[in-house]
């Protein structure tokens, strides 16, 4: 391997977007390991994965504990099998990387910082 030297300094300050990121990114390679433990036979209690009555996998994609709508209405990513998953959730965390999903991630923030507040104010 050949080492690519660079001059950039880590920023003084983290960008909320790249923070956001990062925190995805970071929970969609725990739901890998998940989902590859689920291969072996066994169920992760913290899976994002379900299946229905027809033996069809859904996978929402979360940021905390709230679920993203990555299209109009749509709340999950349908798969036939478990490596279909895993595919999945490979080109999710591509899209976060390339940053398509920061509006997402923006409006799921603001909204979970709106209820937390609006929890504090209730006590």
């Amino acid at each position: 391997m050949k080492l690519k030297f660079s001059d950039k300094a880590r920023p003084l300050k983290v960008i909320p977007e790249v923070q956001r990121r990062e925190k995805l990114i970071n929970r969609i390679d725990q739901q890998i390991g998940f989902v590859r433990q689920m291969i072996e036979g066994n169920r992760p209690r913290a899976s994002w994965v379900w299946m229905d009555e027809t033996g069809t996998y859904f996978l929402p994609i979360k940021y905390g504990k709230q679920t993203l709508e990555l299209q109009k209405g749509m709340g999950s990513i349908e798969c036939q099998n478990l490596d279909e998953i895993e595919h999945a959730l490979c080109e999710v965390r591509a899209m976060t990387l390339l940053g398509k999903l920061d509006e997402k991630l923006a409006a799921a923030a603001s909204d979970i910082r709106r209820r937390f507040k609006a929890s504090i104010h209730s006590e």
